[in-house]
């Protein structure tokens, strides 16, 4: 076993046994929940985690057969998701907690929660128990995914030659929603297929990425040097950028439809970043940021749900006992928090509105202060430092641009999210990769580090020193 593969074990253990420490403050800290709902004893309420620590072990024993020489990611990326699943234990325990202490009996939340003039902490504790479940369940599933990639994927070439099928499934993915997608709080976004219920924005980013880099692979050189005469003025041609453009309008004006502004501005500045990425042109970036303040200040005119965001953002407090209670709640838990944080269970985060959701970070900060945000962020670039090191190591070009692309799209994604929860931005409520919770977002995201990790597997430039 090399130095490289020992490392990545020891660090997996590592992670493995810091999360069941934090397993045990949670049990300690809500043992009555545990007792009522059937993980009173410590082993069968830790039995998840070790579960996945397994599968995490043999995933790595999998990729050390098929030769990846990336051995960071998967330690990062396990130890993301055990805290995310950890955190949703806390937040269960702790809203069941509240419950107990009004005098309800948990063992009839399936019950309760259908009868009307209950209190609305019924259903956040019967919602958030249940989603423990349904996560551990998406973490299997996309650790599967995974294994899958890993053991039988073995053309990456493959996914170049069928690009504008891809596209096209992406796109009909999101006609499909509009057409026949659950409306959430006045945004279609979940397409239910009576056995699986998905959100389709998370696959179409995949999807796109994956046909941007096979695109510009293919005309790299057109798209950069091509010109065409529009009168006395030569611009680019395009015939080669009309493709990318009409897809991506054809995207965002469904995005549109969808009231869904995090997907619009996730999809958007993934575009860009391929673009760069694919023809080297700061130009193109220039473009797109016209476009972008264009169509942002057309939105904000034209929607409703865009307007209301931004009047939000910029004067939460006068929206704080309505539309702006949750980021006004979120600002005050990030403040609560301090340096140090309140410590995990000693805080509050289960009272504000989707904290397991979009506002995941905030919670976490709250009990693991501004120390712990910034290590968690840190840990977001060490995975994207390393997802940029495999592109930068890999010969081939095609495969080099998806592994950017890739990182690019969740280095958006991260960016979005959290400048949207520290007020930077306005709230767009697209979840935290590998920590929030969703089963979709849980799944896709595994595929994303399967496909960089199939990356690590091609053989490495003469320059590589890892």
């Amino acid at each position: 076993m090399s130095l490289r593969r020992g490392r990545e074990y020891g660090l997996l253990l590592l992670g493995a046994l810091l999360l069941g420490l934090g397993y045990w403050i949670v049990w300690q800290a809500y043992l009555p929940v545990w007792q009522i709902t059937g993980g009173g004893a410590f082993p069968r309420f830790l039995l998840p985690h070790i579960v996945l620590t397994v599968a995490w072990v043999i995933l790595s024993v999998v990729l050390t057969v098929r030769r990846c020489r990336e051995t960071l990611l998967l330690p990062i990326a396990a130890l993301l998701v055990g805290l995310g699943l950890l955190f949703l234990e806390r937040l269960a325990g702790g809203v069941a907690l509240m419950v107990l202490r009004q005098g309800y009996d948990l063992t009839q939340l399936d019950h309760l929660v259908r009868v009307p003039h209950h209190a609305a902490i019924l259903t956040t504790a019967h919602t958030l128990l249940h989603a423990v479940h349904k996560q551990f369940a998406s973490i299997l599933a996309a650790w599967a995914a995974m294994l899958a990639v890993a053991l039988f994927w073995k053309d990456l070439s493959l996914l170049s030659r069928y690009k504008y099928l891809i596209a096209a499934t992406a796109v009909a993915l999101l006609l499909i929603t509009t057409a026949f997608g659950h409306a959430v709080g006045g945004q279609q976004l979940t397409l239910n297929l009576g056995v699986v219920a998905f959100q389709p924005h998370d696959p179409v980013k995949l999807l796109l990425v994956i046909f941007l880099a096979a695109y510009l692979v293919e005309k790299k050189e057109l798209i950069t040097f091509a010109r065409g005469k529009w009168g006395f003025l030569t611009l680019m041609d395009m015939r080669y950028m009309g493709p990318l453009a009409a897809l991506w309008v054809m995207v965002l004006v469904i995005i549109f439809v969808h009231n869904d502004l995090g997907a619009a501005l996730l999809l958007f500045g993934a575009l860009l970043g391929m673009l760069y990425l694919g023809t080297d042109r700061k130009v193109y970036v220039l473009i797109g940021l016209v476009m972008f303040v264009v169509g942002g200040l057309a939105a904000v005119t034209l929607s409703h749900r865009v307007h209301t965001r931004v009047a939000i953002w910029q004067h939460p407090e006068r929206y704080a006992d309505d539309q702006g209670y949750q980021i006004v709640q979120g600002l005050m838990a990030m403040s609560d928090g301090g340096l140090a944080g309140a410590g995990l269970a000693n805080g509050n985060p289960e009272r504000i509105p989707a904290v397991h959701t979009d506002l995941i970070y905030i919670g976490l900060s709250e009990e693991f202060g501004l120390v712990g945000a910034i290590a968690i962020t840190a840990l977001f670039l060490c995975l994207l430092g390393r997802i940029a090191v495999v592109a930068l190591h890999t010969q081939d070009r095609f495969a080099q641009l998806l592994a950017g692309g890739l990182g690019m799209t969740l280095a958006v994604q991260t960016w979005i999210i959290l400048a949207g929860v520290t007020k930077l931005i306005p709230l767009t409520g697209i979840t935290l990769p590998f920590i929030s919770y969703g089963g979709t977002s849980i799944v896709v995201n595994a595929l994303l580090l399967a496909l960089v990790l199939k990356v690590a597997e091609e053989p490495p430039r003469a320059l590589a020193t890892a």
